[in-house]
């Protein structure tokens, strides 16, 4: 298995769920996460908190595309200890 590089990186799309929950009185969110774009098949979710079943891209123009839908952001993985992060190594 290789890992991404700074020459070839690893794309993952996430975006930061506030959550519905805040404290009574108008606080601020209670339930603040990150969540990770998947490849989502028939009745499965497209946003997932298990960065493990994270879709991995290697097109920057891909993940771009997907984070443009789904306003989101990309982020780039150019190690091998980032890509442990998500469960590949």
């Amino acid at each position: 298995m290789s890992y991404p590089t700074p020459l070839g990186p690893w794309f993952v799309v996430q975006r930061l769920n506030y959550g519905d929950e805040t404290i009574a009185g108008g606080g601020p969110p209670t339930d603040v996460h990150m969540e990770y774009y998947q490849h989502a098949e028939d009745g499965d979710e497209m946003w997932i908190r298990d960065k493990r079943r994270a879709l991995l891209l290697m097109s920057i123009q891909q993940a771009a595309r997907i984070a443009e839908a789904e306003t989101a952001e990309v982020r780039c993985l150019s190690s091998k200890k980032e890509a442990q992060e998500f469960g590949r190594g």
